[in-house]
């Protein structure tokens, strides 16, 4: 039964197109299913639900779940839409082929994808031939929008994070910001933080590993201690000789995201240390506009929608970019709210649209929220 219900999905997958009567605007999407590398026999290797996700085959469906509960709601205010998708991965013949199809790129208005930063790039040659806005929901690399008017890209670069902690570290008077790094090697987040202060002079210190993270701290300040370093062991070697210095009211730690995802670090540690670090998606479960979609997912699905699995990233893009279609790509008459991003494009000079809201948040008695600022 199993096999029969993939082979039935894959090929609604390949065929699927939705539309109101007129069709006034189409929407190409480019995922990596990997149908065409499916193997029958991995099925045999599914014993857990997560299971389902070591099969290059199903890892984005998520992210497609999430983008047909956005277009159901659509269907709902009888838009005029067209869908198309079409199954792309690794494959530039494949992609090529496509994106040279006169027939299908020419009724096309907006293209969501490809995710990998090859296939995005030619791609993206061919949207600005054709004039269409095409958006790259994952990749921070900045050289996509170079040139291409017509590239939006999601994930703000890692660049703008310091510019977002330096505003938010104004709002104590009184504070010293130290970047705990190894400046002998090539650390490319430590990096950014320490050029961006250099070109705005605002001051800071480098803490190297090998030092006391309690003796370097000024009394009477608030010391905002940066740890970029990807190392578990030595962000835990600096956490706990915080933990147990009594010094940690006048301390805010600012960590890489996966710190928090390690197996290894005890979970009380976050709110102690006052934990800060920033991250692509954030989401407010308690929110109304999120318990209705993960009901409508849930429903649809039979399966919860997550940040893993793409559900929130697939509806949050799907929703936002067929709303600023609809309002001929002016954001300003854009109303929605995401539910994992949150999106505000600046536009780069001679070149696309970058998001420049970061997301800043902290661990308060062990639950996430955003950073007031």
């Amino acid at each position: 039964m199993i096999k029969k219900s993939f082979f039935l999905f894959i090929t609604l997958i390949m065929l699927f197109s939705w539309s109101a009567e007129a069709q006034e605007k189409t929407i190409l999407f480019l995922i990596p299913f990997y149908s065409d590398s499916y193997v029958e026999q991995q099925l045999s290797n599914i014993h857990e639900c997560e299971d389902i996700y070591g099969i290059k085959s199903f890892q984005l469906m998520g992210f497609w779940a999430g983008a047909q509960v956005a277009l159901d709601e659509y269907e709902k205010k009888d838009a005029s839409l067209k869908i198309i998708v079409k199954d792309v991965s690794e494959s530039e013949a494949k992609l090529k082929s496509i994106l040279e199809n006169q027939t299908l790129m020419s009724q096309v208005d907006l293209i969501i994808g490809p995710f990998f930063s090859k296939q995005f790039a030619l791609a993206s040659r061919y949207a600005k031939e054709y004039k269409i806005p095409i958006i790259n929901p994952f990749t921070n690399r900045t050289d996509i929008l170079h040139d291409n008017e017509y590239v939006y890209k999601l994930v703000p670069s890692k660049e703008a994070r310091p510019a977002t902690l330096s505003y938010w570290a104004d709002q104590f008077p009184n504070h010293q910001i130290w970047v705990y790094a190894d400046t002998t090697q090539r650390q490319r987040d430590n990096l950014s933080y320490i050029q961006y202060f250099r070109q705005h002079n605002i001051p800071y210190k480098v803490i190297m590993p090998q030092k006391s993270v309690v003796s370097s701290l000024l009394p009477n300040k608030k010391n905002i201690v940066i740890s970029q370093i990807e190392e578990t062991a030595k962000n835990m070697m600096m956490a706990r000789e915080l933990v147990y210095s009594n010094k940690l009211d006048n301390v805010i730690l600012v960590v890489p995201e996966n710190l928090l995802k390690s197996n290894t670090v005890e979970i009380e540690y976050f709110s102690k240390l006052n934990v800060h670090f920033f991250s692509d998606y954030y989401v407010d479960y308690s929110n109304e506009q999120t318990q209705v979609f993960i009901h409508n997912f849930t429903d649809k699905f039979k399966t919860i929608p997550t940040l893993e699995n793409f559900g929130f990233q697939g509806y949050d893009i799907t929703r936002y970019f067929v709303e600023l279609l609809l309002n001929d790509m002016d954001v300003d008459r854009v109303k929605i709210e995401p539910i994992a991003y949150r999106l505000s494009f600046d536009k780069t000079e001679n070149g696309g649209y970058e998001n420049v809201n970061t997301q800043f948040l902290e661990v308060i008695d062990n639950e996430i929220h955003p950073a007031n600022y």
